[in-house]
């Protein structure tokens, strides 16, 4: 990653829990210290990577280097979080920290150890306790206990040891009054002030069931919100001591009381404070209503869980919503600006080519709209989920990872090694089987369409159109390539490696030219031509970004166009063509008219696209660094340009300074 968006994901990922656990800590006299594993992996892959991460000289790999400092640090209780896909990396450095200090206390809590609690410390001897569930009621009876020498035996939530077995205790009820619990202890967070927006707890527990998640049971499927009173307080609080008013509301599904939804936007817009919000609702909870008065309230940001484009499989994984709804409330949440996420899954194993087809075309629609991010996720059989459950013996290592929480990025070999000795604690990084589809094809897939949305997202979104099913291009390109020495994949790793290379997008490129674009194969659309010969052009001027082979800015006091925009000429209507794709519209029904592109790629900022008149190209393309303002504007009345009877020279000096202003032209 580049150095400032690494420190940028590093900085904002706060530990809620791991804080609101602190906090509880605190107001009992404790006194925790907050380890942000995140930073020091940044710090470890610097100095890594200049031969400085090492341990008397040597090179060592993360759980050493973390390891090696969280032994210095003044505790004899180590409390670790665990999620799944970092559950054996935490392992190994907790096994570092009690090989070091053979008396310290290991403790680990979070999703994963509170859903494998027995399996891991049956395979694990460094594990001392597991706190499961929500543990800011049973963490301090615990530390109590260990703080006098009295028995765990007692405390609801915890597995222990009891000599040579692991003994499970009941669970711990769960939290009625969330409003009971302190504020999260934000102020340990070493890297608290360098965050632009923060997390805070809405509530706990989601009442629905589906079948390949792992939350529900975590929070006892208990629905429970704090009141509107003290999720503002809490806003008031950040705001107050760390100048932050954009939050992230963390609830699994906020959005199930209608009436609480209300309560809380209207106490935000009677507060009179200006505060932006992201949630997670339902597409089946929510109505355009609501969205609008959410969007009052604050709302920019939204997560929803579509997870399949297929009715067939909304009921077999009892998600059971309705996909044309679900449309509707992604449209709706685009015409407020809001940003919304549709998350889709693929890898069932009850799932068809045809089930497949109906969550790619859902992915391409949502799409179509400017401030939807469409996901595809492969299926990871969570522990202790239904699904995992289900088919617990016929799951298979075969190196085909889920990206679900990172866990798609490549594995060291010790946890490879662990996760192949102990399945039954490292479920998620194993599928389930799918006999109606091949695995590989699905990786493959997800590769193809995410980095397609990344880098030429209308092209793939005409030929998806053109088509009518994204699948048949994949099906050619992948056809194509293999024969011309295409590389078969030896793991998970290297598909993506070679998706987010630059020859993937060269080869698909010239796939289409030579084999899928040709008269004899696709004569219906010379549209999708011209949008691939954009999409070419658009690539050799990253190139030569890249490679700085840019034009230098002209003289001083001549106007010009900056280095930093480029003209493109297209045989088509550009804002007609995207109008003509969000609206599904046939592509033959697009009138032949050209139009030209300026794109602005300004160091540190997004790259933009303006549709620019005749006028405005005429303009610029007189701005050549040469002529001085009074040449251009004589040029341009000289050339007859149609001005609606204006003057000419008054047009031309309003056109410049339009221009200037919009940036796309600089003195």
């Amino acid at each position: 990653m580049a150095e400032n968006r690494a420190k940028q994901m590093v900085s904002e990922t706060v530990p809620l829990g791991v804080l609101s656990l602190a906090a509880v800590l605190e107001k009992g006299g404790q006194q925790p210290l907050i380890v942000d594993l995140n930073r020091w992996y940044h710090e470890f892959l610097r100095k890594h990577h200049s031969g400085e991460a090492g341990v008397d000289g040597e090179l060592v790999e993360f759980s050493a280097f973390a390891a090696e400092r969280i032994k210095l640090l003044p505790a004899d209780v180590y409390g670790f979080s665990t999620i799944c896909s970092s559950y054996p990396l935490t392992l190994r450095i907790a096994e570092t920290v009690k090989q070091a200090k053979p008396h310290s206390v290991i403790i680990l809590g979070g999703p994963q150890a509170s859903v494998v609690d027995v399996p891991s410390m049956q395979a694990f001897p460094f594990i001392d306790y597991v706190v499961r569930g929500e543990g800011e009621e049973s963490l301090p009876l615990l530390l109590d206990a260990l703080d006098s020498g009295c028995s765990p035996a007692p405390i609801e939530g915890i597995t222990f040891r009891a000599g040579a077995q692991v003994v499970r205790n009941p669970n711990a009820p769960v939290i009625k009054d969330l409003d009971d619990l302190p504020t999260p202890a934000f102020h340990l967070h070493p890297f608290i002030k360098e965050c632009r927006d923060l997390p805070l707890e809405l509530g706990r527990g989601c009442p629905f069931a589906c079948e390949f998640c792992s939350t529900n049971d975590f929070f006892r499927r208990r629905f429970r919100l704090k009141s509107p009173g003290r999720v503002l307080e809490e806003m008031r609080k950040v705001k107050q001591e760390y100048g932050i008013t954009a939050f992230d509301l963390v609830h699994d599904m906020f959005t199930v009381d209608r009436r609480k939804v209300v309560e809380f936007c209207e106490t935000l817009l009677e507060s009179g404070e200006s505060f932006q919000w992201s949630c997670s609702a339902r597409t089946d909870c929510i109505d355009e209503e609501l969205i609008a008065l959410m969007y009052r309230a604050g709302c920019r940001g939204i997560f929803f869980g579509i997870e399949t484009g297929s009715a067939r499989m909304q009921k077999i994984v009892k998600k059971r919503i309705d996909l044309h709804e679900a449309m509707e409330r992604l449209e709706c949440a685009d015409r407020y600006g809001i940003k919304t996420a549709a998350s889709l899954i693929t890898g069932f194993p009850e799932e068809t080519l045809e089930d497949l087809r109906g969550t790619i075309a859902f992915l391409m629609d949502a799409l179509r709209l400017d401030h939807v991010e469409p996901q595809l996720h492969l299926l990871a059989p969570l522990a202790d989920t239904p699904i995992q459950r289900r088919y617990a013996d016929q799951l298979t290592l075969d190196g085909i990872y889920s990206d679900m929480s990172h866990q798609g990025w490549q594995q060291s070999s010790e946890d490879r090694e662990m996760i192949a000795a102990h399945p039954e604690v490292f479920p998620n990084f194993y599928t389930v089987p799918t006999p109606w589809l091949e695995k590989s094809y699905l990786k493959e897939l997800r590769e193809f369409v995410l980095v397609g949305m990344q880098r030429f997202r209308w092209l793939l979104i005409a030929l998806h159109q053109d088509s009518g099913d994204l699948l048949t291009v994949f099906d050619a390109w992948r056809a194509w390539r293999l024969p011309r020495g295409g590389q078969e994949w030896t793991s998970s790793f290297d598909v993506s490696a070679y998706y987010a290379h630059l020859d993937f997008q060269n080869e698909l490129f010239q796939f289409l030219e030579s084999a899928y674009l040709t008269p004899s194969v696709n004569p219906s659309h010379p549209v999708i031509v011209e949008m691939l010969r954009l999409e070419r052009a658009v690539c050799r001027l990253r190139k030569e970004a890249d490679g700085e082979q840019r034009r230098a800015d002209a003289r001083p006091g001549v106007p010009h166009v900056p280095s930093s925009i480029s003209l493109l000429r297209l045989a088509v209507d550009y804002e007609q063509l995207i109008a003509c794709l969000r609206r599904r519209d046939s592509l033959a029904s697009l009138p032949a008219r050209s139009s030209t592109l300026a794109r602005v790629a300004k160091e540190g900022e997004e790259v933009s696209y303006f549709s620019l008149s005749p006028l405005s190209v005429e303009l610029l393309e007189l701005c050549d660094g040469v002529r001085s303002k009074d040449e251009i504007i004589e040029a341009f009345a000289c050339s007859d340009p149609d001005t609606g009877g204006v003057d000419a020279r008054k047009a031309g000096i309003f056109g410049l300074e339009v221009l200037r202003q919009q940036g796309l032209v600089g003195v």
